[in-house]
């Protein structure tokens, strides 16, 4: 494969690979890495499809956010982890769809861009839209059927099935009196194919939220053509493989310290009960308290709290458990008074957090606390990916 295509490729896909990189690993030089490899392993064999390119990139960035994260969780607390991903690889695949759809929106003619964004994006309703460009309705929605087909470069269902225009309408939004309702309903490549499209019209409606495409800095496709130049990349580390040597490590290492522990724990139980003693806050100083489960795994514990008096009168919530923070969210916590809107009490960014309770709220004695995980999207309100959930009495 000559350098001229892979400048070529690096000219029209080197943008869309670097801003997904740059999103899911929010630092510049990962993602100038994850550029260099992604195109020395397609000079090497691989595609310079855009839509292949930056499917290299999302596996590779899985696997590194999955790495990093694993490596800062052994970090804070030597979890014992298994070969289940911590990360959610899905959000990285959603981007990258994104992405994907405003290259190709950016390359439609701008009339019918214009005319999706407004229908699509911004909810014009589409007699609305008719009247602003003079034009009948169903010429209007032809219109955004043809620019939807445009965009969407998935398989078309053969003859004697449904005509792909009706497909495309009905995942418009538009009736079609075609009589293949029936069809589609019993034919698994229409539906596959109505999925598709439909799917695309959700992700043009999302596009304006992935923001804009952040080109390479300029030196980076002299380094790319040095990586190039020298070979296919070494092969990517599989993390399930590393994350099942870690786990194989840890048992032999917890092995050997339960067997030094139980020589030593005679010595050490007085010694703990005396310190237990002065240094852990009596019972009686809690107003309430609750075990927090984790509702996404049948209500396995997922820490506590519990609720002390101020030195000003107020109540203090003391949160611990293990807590650490994502690479691509944060956990909010959240006091649910017994008849009331969620009220946000800040970031847990580590396994211990102390917050006091707002005036508005009263009392936590009875209330429920949530602890949930918040994409950094701006938006004030509970994303409803509760992690951890308990009722404080």
């Amino acid at each position: 494969m000559i350098v001229t295509d892979i400048e070529d490729a690096y000219r029209e896909s080197g943008a869309l690979v670097h801003t997904l990189a740059l999103r899911a690993l929010g630092s510049v030089e990962e993602a100038e890495d994850v550029v260099r490899r992604v195109f020395a392993s397609a000079a090497a064999g691989g595609s310079l499809e855009s839509r292949d390119l930056v499917n290299d990139a999302v596996d590779r960035i899985t696997g590194d956010l999955e790495r990093r994260v694993r490596a800062k969780l052994a970090a804070l607390d030597d979890p014992a982890l298994g070969v289940d991903g911590v990360t959610d690889d899905r959000a990285v695949v959603a981007e990258a769809d994104r992405i994907l759809v405003r290259a190709s929106l950016d390359r439609l003619d701008p009339a019918e861009r214009d005319l999706l964004d407004r229908a699509l994006v911004h909810g014009v309703p589409r007699y609305e839209l008719a009247m602003s460009l003079g034009v009948s309705e169903e010429e209007l929605e032809a219109r955004l059927r043809d620019a939807l087909l445009a965009l969407w470069h998935g398989p078309v269902p053969g003859e004697g099935h449904a005509p792909v225009e009706g497909l495309a309408s009905r995942a418009l939004g538009i009736r079609v009196a075609d009589g293949g309702q029936q069809h589609i309903a019993s034919c698994r490549d229409c539906r596959d194919a109505w999925r598709s499209l439909n799917n695309l019209v959700g992700s043009i409606a999302r596009t304006p939220a992935s923001g804009p495409m952040v080109a390479p800095r300029a030196g980076l496709w002299d380094e790319v053509r040095d990586a190039v130049d020298a070979g296919p990349p070494a092969p990517e580390a599989d993390w399930r493989e590393e994350a099942r040597r870690d786990a194989a490590r840890a048992h032999r290492n917890r092995t050997l310290v339960m067997s030094v522990a139980l020589v030593a724990a005679s010595v050490f139980a007085g010694l703990a009960v005396v310190l237990s003693q002065m240094l852990v806050e009596p019972e009686g100083d809690a107003i309430a308290r609750t075990r927090l489960e984790d509702p996404r795994a049948g209500g396995s514990e997922a820490g506590a709290a519990r609720v002390l008096a101020g030195a000003d009168g107020g109540e203090v919530i003391v949160v611990d458990g293990p807590y650490a923070e994502y690479p691509d969210a944060y956990l909010e916590l959240w006091i649910i008074p017994a008849s009331g809107e969620p009220v946000a009490l800040g970031q847990l960014t580590s396994g211990r957090y102390e917050v006091a309770v707002p005036a508005s709220v009263g009392t936590a004695v009875g209330a429920t606390l949530e602890i949930s995980r918040e994409p950094w999207d701006g938006d004030p309100e509970p994303s409803g990916d509760v992690v951890a959930r308990g009722t404080l009495r």
